[in-house]
């Protein structure tokens, strides 16, 4: 018996056939474990690496939101400090004079109704050890004031201006609340007179920074401030608990991080605010993260250990079966010869059912994977980081072997007043408005041709219709989709049709054409319909707007001349209504004019150049001067009641001499000698009034100039450094890439296609 299962493998060894089969299992075998294995690695790195920076831009999203709302709160402090009524409060002797508590309860009900994000405000006087606040009333005393015991923890922001921090509120005799409170000093004629505390509404600064619950990744956000206090908290999926202290001391800022705790694999991303201190963090499961890699890995190896075991079996059964008359002759005969050849290999049926489930099932895959494909296809072609002809010619092929080289038109769907739609839909919402939005417009283009669509992300999306079709026919197509989408969907669009195309290699330049087309929505408003031909009869006009009017714009508003700072903005939209000027350049222009003024509002300088351009691109020419007319109100008024202070003005100052000597290599001496005070006086005053130090204003300055000259000259990095101050262009891009996330050469490429040409 034992014999026998020696010779038995010998008889199947020496088979042609057999041993083919054995042969090609093992290698099938061997190779589709490498390859899984092989790609779940290979996965693993890559998808940490794309997943690492959406997250931290993510983060930097909404810290810069957060940040926005703590800033402006902040103005808010200061311009109530700045009250009369105030004033009046904390520096006089008989409190409790009706007329100026009535003055400050209106003063405070006003700021609390206009903003969303404010509960409550306090005032705290602290010679008189009285408070005023809305809308609990007037104390005489802490004693009397249910929220005081706040007072004995002055000293923590003793050194600081402005403090924010999250703490506990009694709010009767067994139960507290948490609070996000804003403290800032009151002084006056420089000696410290009063705190106001402003209450922040927490579910409203938090309620537009939850991640979208519809991602399959098992990922946690959460904000904490310096103590490391959880502020806000948002699981997608279950998590389990984290400890965040631990997770703190793990993270390094703007790094990504990767560790373990309690069997789970975690990559971590942070990024620290600056204004505030407090820390945001992102969580991502690397099993959660892998999930789908894992289940291909295992498929495939057990595709590959049942195809290896269908080959055994296949051999064995050849055997028995072909074998089986050898047999009984053998037995017949009594022979008992080893040495016979064995037949050839015949039924592999069941093998190729299996290959074929396989293969179907890869099919299917391969199908998932192409159409994400052809959409990264067509966005890189628009973001331009596709620029070979061949590279583009090559991939078309690989996409779409059966279209052939037909004429086609790009035709761009653009949400109008996009910024406002973010607002009016829950974000969860967005991906569906978008995909229901692209059905209606496919659905109705089908009768003109075959059209290959791709979201190009925030207000666009792309098509590509294949086959010419009649202009006239297409116009009537696309007016029923703008239609459709706002009976259906309840919000308008406007669409951009290019000129015919024949080459697929010039698929950038036609759907920069169409991009171009949208910008004639600014002149005939929403629910548009736009073709290049129009477009053409605009970029006619050569005309150049006076970019001083801006300048005069901005004095005027500095003036705190309110009316005359209306007139004005209306004049200037009326005047590109009336003379059709380039529509690129007279979006341009307006960009300006909100970047001057946002520039003036805020204590450092900030990111705003590009997200005013991306607005105002789906804007009409109504809504922009709505919206330009706001902000001059608001400017102009507060520059009534900030332009005497005389602090105010010594900062003006400097913060001009700064503007005039950006490429020297000044200090804070120099700075301070221009106004002739001392550098200790000059450092305390910029910081109490601008929020920053002389020093990270002046350098965010050049970095700004840097910017513009980035983006609108082709001037080498070395020469640009020398132009901001920096004598060494290694210094400038460490500076660079400090303020900005970005090296200055990747933001050049980045953002070629958001400026004007």
């Amino acid at each position: 018996m034992l014999h026998r299962l020696f010779i038995w493998p010998k008889q199947i060894w020496k088979n042609t056939q057999t041993r083919l089969v054995l042969l090609v299992s093992l290698s099938i075998f061997i190779i589709t474990l490498i390859v899984g294995f092989t790609s779940y690695y290979s996965s693993k790195s890559v998808l940490q690496e794309q997943l690492h920076e959406p997250q931290q831009q993510m983060l930097h999203i909404s810290m810069e939101l957060i940040d926005s709302y703590i800033s402006e709160t902040n103005k808010t402090a200061i311009n109530l400090s700045l009250e009369p009524s105030v004033h009046e409060f904390l520096k006089s002797a008989n409190q409790n004079s009706y007329d100026n508590i009535t003055r400050i309860y209106q003063l405070f009900s006003t700021v609390i109704k206009n903003s969303p994000y404010i509960k409550s405000i306090y005032i705290y006087d602290i010679n008189n050890d009285s408070f005023v606040s809305m809308p609990q009333g007037y104390s005489s005393n802490r004693i009397n004031f249910i929220d005081s015991h706040w007072i004995e923890d002055l000293n923590e922001f003793e050194l600081e201006t402005m403090v924010v921090k999250k703490r506990e509120v009694i709010k009767s005799e067994n139960s507290t609340i948490s609070e996000i409170t804003l403290f800032r000093k009151i002084k006056i004629n420089n000696s410290l007179m009063g705190v106001i505390a402003i209450n922040l509404e927490e579910d409203e600064v938090f309620s537009k920074l939850n991640p979208s619950d519809s991602s399959a990744i098992n990922s946690m956000w959460f904000i904490a401030d310096k103590q490391n206090e959880v502020l806000f908290t948002k699981p997608n999926h279950s998590f389990g608990f984290v400890p965040i202290d631990e997770i703190l001391q793990e993270l390094d800022a703007n790094e990504i991080s990767e560790f373990l705790y309690e069997d789970q694999k975690l990559l971590g991303t942070m990024m620290t605010s600056s204004l505030t201190g407090w820390n945001y963090v992102s969580l991502v499961s690397q099993d959660s993260l892998l999930a789908k890699s894992k289940t291909i890995r295992n498929v495939v190896f057990l595709v590959s250990l049942i195809a290896l075991c269908l080959g055994l079996m296949v051999i064995i059964y050849i055997h028995n079966q072909l074998f089986k008359p050898i047999r009984r002759i053998k037995k017949l005969f009594n022979v008992k010869d080893n040495n016979m050849e064995m037949g050839d290999l015949t039924h592999l049926e069941n093998l190729a059912v299996d290959l074929i489930s396989d293969h179907t099932y890869l099919s299917r895959m391969v199908q998932k994977v192409k159409m994400e494909a052809t959409s990264k296809f067509f966005n890189d072609i628009y973001l331009g980081n596709i620029k070979n002809k061949e590279d583009v010619y090559e991939k078309w092929t690989l996409y779409y072997q059966e279209w052939t080289n037909k004429p086609y038109v790009i035709v761009m769907i653009s949400i109008d007043h996009y910024y406002e739609w973010v607002k009016k839909f829950p974000e969860p919402d967005h991906p569906l408005l978008k995909f229901a939005l692209t059905n209606i417009v496919s659905e109705v283009l089908t009768p003109l041709g075959r059209c290959e669509c791709a979201d190009l992300g925030k207000d666009k999306i792309a098509l590509l219709l294949y086959e010419e079709s009649e202009l006239t026919s297409l116009s009537t197509c696309l007016l029923k989709a703008v239609t459709l989408v706002e009976e259906l969907l309840g919000f308008s669009i406007s669409i951009g049709v290019s000129r015919v195309g024949s080459d697929i290699g010039e698929l950038e330049r036609f759907m920069i054409e169409a991009r171009e087309v949208l910008t004639i929505r600014a002149y005939k408003g929403y629910g548009s319909f736009i073709t290049y031909d129009e477009f053409r009869s605009f970029t006619k006009n050569k005309s150049q707007l006076n970019e001083e009017k801006i300048e005069n714009l901005i004095e005027i508003i500095q003036s705190g001349n309110t009316s005359s700072a209306s007139n004005m903005i209306t004049s200037l939209v009326n005047e590109i209504n009336e003379n059709k000027y380039n529509p690129i350049k007279a979006i341009s222009f307006l960009g300006k004019i909100e970047e001057r003024m946002q520039r003036l509002s805020i204590s450092s300088t900030e990111e705003i150049d590009q997200q005013i351009i991306e607005r105002f691109l789906t804007m009409d020419l109504a809504d922009i001067e709505k919206r330009l007319q706001s902000q001059a109100t608001t400017l102009s008024e507060g520059f009534k009641v900030t332009q005497q202070q005389k602090e105010y003005i010594v900062c003006n100052q400097m913060i001009e001499f700064m503007k005039c000597h950006l490429k020297e290599p000044i200090g804070i001496q120099e700075i301070a000698d221009s106004v002739q005070i001392s550098v200790s006086l000059a450092s305390q005053i910029f910081k109490e009034q601008m929020n920053d130090t002389i020093y990270g204003y002046f350098t965010r300055l050049r970095v700004e100039h840097a910017k513009e000259l980035l983006l609108k000259t082709d001037k080498k990095i070395s020469d640009i450094a020398i132009e901001v101050g920096y004598q060494h262009e290694n210094s400038f891009i460490r500076v660079f890439r400090k303020y900005k996330n970005i090296t200055p050469g990747k933001y050049r490429g980045q953002l070629k296609y958001g400026t004007d040409k």
